[in-house]
């Protein structure tokens, strides 16, 4: 892919044929999850989906609905308590725990399509998704969890705010086991994994990146946030790790868009004794950014500029400074053809997020149809040889940790060139 996730790129390629993100090959019409470690790939027949799905009300519940299919056989009601604990019924609950009020209704809404994706995508009719309003509070997650927990889900999916995840795995049963989506790494445990995109795996692949091109002293630029912050501390130890000095530390207001107190900071500095610069910032902010650095001396002909995913924005470009920068990110081209099928269903762009929604439940999807019980589930998730989804390899830890493939991009003027696989 030598140019890629322009916006209008993505409206254009709303003809790519529907298929599933774990691998899918059109020419065969298979659900294939990738065995890297060269056993048989485990096959499920797909089709296309040419019907909505079916939306019902719970009996005792207003405005609360759960997704199942038309055929739905009757749950086992008279099974042991112990065995209902391990061994699954016919048809599995997985618990939705999504904003569907508050500020990030609108994302929790967008996570549910995709889920709803996922689901039809993959053909899963033995699994019925109850979805709860996780709202934007501890004590509402922590509701909605026992609510979805009285129901008898198997596994639950959400909610988005580390906190409420961290408060939900202590309330509730612990073979449970709870998929967030926060990128906040610190919180992962046993039977809670994180799904978003760590900056410590981030800082850990641009680092790679950093020694593959040779240089060992560097600059940092980073927010002055808990991010930035997460991310300085993980700087320090890859540092150490690859012999790779930092030098210069700069700190800016991740609220402000005025950036002349950095540049007059980056003036101060006579000597410049490294040749690489880290800049942790993303859009408008990174231009700025980059242009102020170049300005005031750091030349990117002489001094190499690095990112991470936040440089993967179209806004940046056509920035000089950032010519010829590099900077890891997801692997894109399955996404973008997820982009492109989620745009022809429901009529809008979706944010990356999303997509973790789809690649978890068509995961969980494949493995509740190889698997009878929580630990032969477990056990299925967390294979070494991992899997493809919509963002390119990643494998899932026992610990709680998914560890993802990166890739590194050049900066052009008018696109990113893919330049290698990194893993972190």
């Amino acid at each position: 892919m030598k140019y890629f996730y322009l916006s209008i790129k993505i409206l254009f390629s709303i003809c790519l044929t529907s298929c599933s993100s774990l691998d899918l090959q059109k020419e065969e019409d298979m659900l294939i999850i990738i065995n890297q470690d060269k056993e048989k790939p485990l096959k499920q027949k797909t089709k296309e989906v040419k019907q909505k799905p079916i939306i019902t009300k719970d009996s005792d519940k207003e405005n609360v609905g759960s997704l199942i299919t038309k055929k739905t056989p009757i749950i086992n009601k008279s099974a042991e308590k112990e065995e209902a604990k391990l061994i699954f019924n016919k048809i599995v609950k997985i618990g939705l725990l999504l904003p569907l009020s508050g500020e990030q209704k609108n994302l929790g809404k967008a996570i549910f399509n995709s889920l709803e994706m996922a689901l039809f995508e993959t053909q899963s009719k033995n699994i019925k998704l109850i979805f709860r309003d996780s709202g934007d509070t501890e004590k509402q997650a922590i509701s909605a969890a026992k609510e979805l927990e009285s129901e008898g889900v198997s596994i639950l999916i959400g909610p988005i705010f580390s906190f409420q995840a961290l408060a939900i795995r202590k309330e509730i049963n612990n073979d449970i086991p709870i998929f967030s989506f926060t990128n906040d790494e610190s919180i992962r445990k046993k039977g809670l994994w994180v799904l978003g995109f760590s900056p410590q795996q981030q800082i850990k692949a641009i680092f790679k990146e950093i020694k593959i091109n040779s240089i060992r002293n560097i600059a940092i630029i980073v927010p002055n946030s808990f991010y930035g912050e997460i991310s300085l501390q993980e700087s320090r130890r890859q540092s150490t790790q690859n012999n790779i000095k930092i030098h210069n530390t700069y700190f800016y207001d991740v609220l402000s868009n005025d950036f002349s107190d950095l540049g007059e900071i980056l003036h101060k500095e006579k000597h410049k004794n490294y040749k690489g610069l880290l800049i942790i910032a993303s859009g408008k902010q990174l231009k700025e950014i980059a242009a102020r650095a170049q300005y005031r001396g750091i030349n990117p002909k002489e001094i190499k500029y690095f990112g991470i995913s936040g440089w993967n924005n179209p806004e940046v470009l056509g920035e000089p400074a950032l010519f010829g920068g590099h900077f890891i990110a997801p692997q894109q081209a399955s996404y973008e053809a997820f982009v492109s099928r989620y745009f022809k269903i429901y009529k809008s762009i979706p944010i990356e997020i999303i997509g973790l929604g789809y690649d978890i439940l068509a995961l969980c999807a494949v493995a509740l149809k190889q698997t009878e019980s929580i630990p032969d589930f477990i056990d299925f998730l967390t294979r070494p040889s991992g899997y493809n989804g919509i963002f390119g390899f990643f494998r899932v830890d026992k610990n709680g940790e998914i560890l993802r493939k990166f890739v590194s991009y050049k900066v052009m003027e008018r696109g990113f060139i893919k330049q290698h696989d990194i893993m972190p």
